[in-house]
C-alpha cells in the first residue's frame, strides 16, 4: 500500500471547491488500495482570518510539522495549498531533498487584491517562489495552464475534476417550485457557493433589480449573507446545502449562474450540468474551460445576456457535455504527477 501524505491549510468543516475535490479523491483512491495521511488546520489550535471567518489559520511552528512528517513516513508529499503549514511542508521537503508536488487551486493574487487591495504582482511573486520548488504543479485548466506559463510557472500538468452521478443528476422533484408562487412563473436561476466577496457576487445580486421575470436563488452561506440579505431583499437564501438535497436545488433550477473571476474551476458548474440545467457565466478561466456555448450554457461580459442564452440550452445536451468528468481519472492524473516527481 502507497501513503500519501496530503498537507492542505483548508479542511472540514469549510466548505469550498478544495475540500470538495481532495475528499473525492481520497475517495476514488481507496478504492486503489491508496492511503492518505491528511495535515490540516483543525489539527492544531487555530484562529480566524481577519473578515473571513470561514478561513483557520494554524498556530503550529515548523519543528512540529517536520516531527508529524517524519513520524507519518509517506511515500509520496502533495501540497494542496500554500497556507503555513504548506510553506512549513515545503521548508522540510527542501532541507531533507525530499521531491513534492503541488496544486494550483486558488487565484491568490486576485482574492487577495478584492478582500485587502494587495497588488496582484507582489502575490504572484510570492506564489511562484512557493511552486518553484514543486517537481509538479497541478492546474485545473488549459486557461490556467496557459496563464501560468506565460509568468514563469514550470513543470505544470493539466488537472482535472468529477462529479459523483449517482448524486448529482435530473431530480424531479422540484424542491424550489414548492417554496415559490407557482403563479408568478419565474424563471429560477440560482447561485451556488461561498458567499463572500471574491465571489463577484454583487453582478450576480444586480440582476434581481434588472428582471422582475427573474427569481433569484443563493445556495450557500459566508461572510457578506447578511448585507446580501438586507441589500437585496427580492432575493430568496436558503443556506448551505448538500448531497441529494443539493442536486434537486439544481434540477429545480433554470439556469445557474457562476459570477466568481477568480476561481481555477468551479466544481459546482459540473455538478449543475449533471443534473441537467444550464450555467451562465463570464469569459474566464474556469468557465471558458468547461462550458461549451450554446450547449451546456454560455460565457459572456453580459451576465443577462448570458442568462437568456443559457436558457436556450437543452438538457441532454448538457448532461452529456460533463461525460469527460470523472474521480477516476481525476485520482490517474494525480498518482502519475507523483510517481514522475520520484
Amino acid at each position: 500500500m502507497k501513503k500519501i501524505l496530503l498537507v492542505s491549510d483548508t479542511w472540514t468543516p469549510q466548505v469550498n471547491g478544495v475540500v470538495t475535490t481532495w475528499k473525492n479523491v481520497i475517495n476514488h483512491a481507496e478504492k486503489r488500495n491508496i492511503e492518505f495521511e491528511i495535515i490540516h488546520p483543525y489539527m492544531f489550535r487555530n484562529f480566524a482570518w481577519p473578515f473571513y471567518k470561514e478561513i483557520g489559520i494554524p498556530v503550529v511552528s515548523y519543528k512540529t510539522i517536520k516531527k508529524r512528517i517524519e513520524r507519518i513516513n509517506p511515500d509520496f508529499i502533495h501540497v494542496a495549498t500554500e497556507g503555513i503549514l504548506g510553506w512549513h511542508t515545503r521548508k522540510f521537503c527542501n532541507s531533507k531533498n525530499i521531491p513534492f508536488t503541488t496544486t494550483y487551486h486558488t487565484k491568490f493574487p486576485e482574492f487577495l487584491k478584492s478582500l485587502y487591495s494587495i497588488p496582484e504582482s507582489f502575490t504572484y511573486k510570492i506564489e511562484k517562489i512557493f511552486h518553484s520548488s514543486a517537481a509538479n504543479i497541478l492546474v485545473n485548466t488549459p486557461t490556467m495552464k496557459k496563464d501560468l506559463t506565460s509568468r514563469g510557472f514550470q513543470n505544470l500538468i493539466e488537472w482535472t475534476r468529477g462529479v459523483d452521478r449517482d448524486i448529482f443528476n435530473p431530480s424531479k422533484d422540484m424542491v424550489l417550485k414548492k417554496e415559490l408562487d407557482p403563479s408568478k412563473r419565474k424563471k429560477i436561476i440560482i447561485y451556488v457557493g461561498r458567499v463572500s466577496k471574491e465571489k463577484n457576487l454583487y453582478e450576480f445580486c444586480k440582476i434581481s433589480e434588472k428582471k422582475d421575470d427573474y427569481q433569484l436563488v443563493i445556495v450557500g452561506d459566508g461572510p457578506i449573507k447578511e448585507k446580501l440579505e438586507k441589500s437585496f431583499p427580492k432575493i430568496i437564501f436558503v443556506g448551505y446545502k448538500f448531497g441529494e438535497e443539493l442536486a434537486k436545488y439544481y434540477s429545480t433550477a433554470d439556469c445557474c449562474v457562476f459570477p466568481s473571476i477568480s476561481d481555477t474551476f468551479g466544481n459546482t458548474i459540473i455538478e449543475s450540468m449533471a443534473c441537467g440545467t444550464p450555467v451562465a457565466a463570464f469569459p474566464v478561466n474556469g468557465p471558458v474551460d468547461i462550458i461549451k456555448k450554446s450547449i451546456s450554457g454560455y460565457c459572456d461580459s453580459d451576465l443577462i445576456f448570458a442568462i437568456e442564452k443559457a436558457l436556450k440550452c437543452e438538457e441532454q445536451d448538457i448532461i452529456k457535455s460533463v461525460d469527460k468528468y470523472n474521480w477516476d481519472r481525476c485520482v490517474e492524473i494525480l498518482l502519475e504527477s507523483l510517481k514522475s516527481s520520484k
